[in-house]
């Protein structure tokens, strides 16, 4: 099984406190809304929407959301949630690559890097290429990924970190210049003493690597910043949030 298939497939203890509608997830939705130009009622694609942090807030604001992911796990969380919430989510479970929508949404967001995880570059052009299929002409795609000169700066081999359960984590990290993944192994020695391992591989883009790739889908780059803050995106930014347009004829 894909590393990505498995480390979303059921509950995570190391994971779960991360995936839930919070103050901090409403004023990453506010971002959302207001660097999109979003309209009432506009339809919008949460792909990779997980939990559904994000897609269940837009809803509660009026939107008309459909969320796609490939676990189906997730979707049934955030069906939970949802449920308690009064809301009925219209969700798909689905490879990011084979989404099939054409020319249907004014909005595209993939967030909470959730792009990269894919074996080769060419994989992951699919996924963009879906993207530029399923947005109608003049559609926005927002993208929150790793920002590959910051990840750089700050990479370490090996860390040890200790989380607020008590779980030691030792996370072995290896980058692979040649493909532009970071490689790693996380072992957990668990509060009451168990061990568990898990492996998994990210490809970390330079911005011009990310540009370059969106415009072979016909989306182009019309902003890009360096934080939900909207800070200006530089090289020591952590992460890009970067905004492109299909084309309108």
């Amino acid at each position: 099984m894909a590393w990505y298939k498995e480390m979303f497939a059921d509950e995570d203890p190391l994971r779960s406190d991360k995936y839930g509608e919070s103050e901090k997830s409403r004023a990453q939705v506010d971002f959302v809304i207001e660097k999109l130009a979003l309209q009432p009622g506009a339809r919008i694609l949460d792909l990779c929407c997980g939990q559904g942090r994000h897609l269940l807030d837009l809803m509660k604001r009026g939107y008309e959301v459909v969320g796609v992911d490939l676990s189906e796990y997730m979707l049934a969380k955030c069906r939970e949630v949802a449920e308690k919430d009064g809301l009925k989510p219209n969700l798909i479970e689905a490879d990011m690559r084979e989404i099939a929508f054409d020319s249907e949404f004014d909005a595209v967001i993939n967030l909470f890097t959730s792009f990269g995880y894919l074996e080769s570059d060419d994989e992951d052009q699919k996924v963009l290429d879906a993207v530029s299929r399923a947005l109608k002409p003049g559609g926005r795609f927002l993208m929150d990924i790793h920002n590959r000169d910051a990840f750089m700066a700050r990479f370490v081999e090996r860390t040890w970190s200790e989380n607020s359960r008590g779980d030691i984590i030792l996370e072995d990290r290896h980058f692979d210049s040649t493909t532009g993944r970071n490689n790693s192994r996380e072992i957990t020695i668990h509060a009451d003493g168990r061990r568990s391992e898990r492996t998994y591989s990210l490809r970390i883009h330079a911005y011009t690597e990310i540009a370059k790739m969106l415009a072979s889908s016909a989306l182009e780059v019309q902003s890009v910043w360096g934080g939900w803050d909207s800070s200006p995106f530089t090289s020591a930014s952590r992460g890009m949030l970067i905004i492109a347009e299909k084309a309108r004829t």
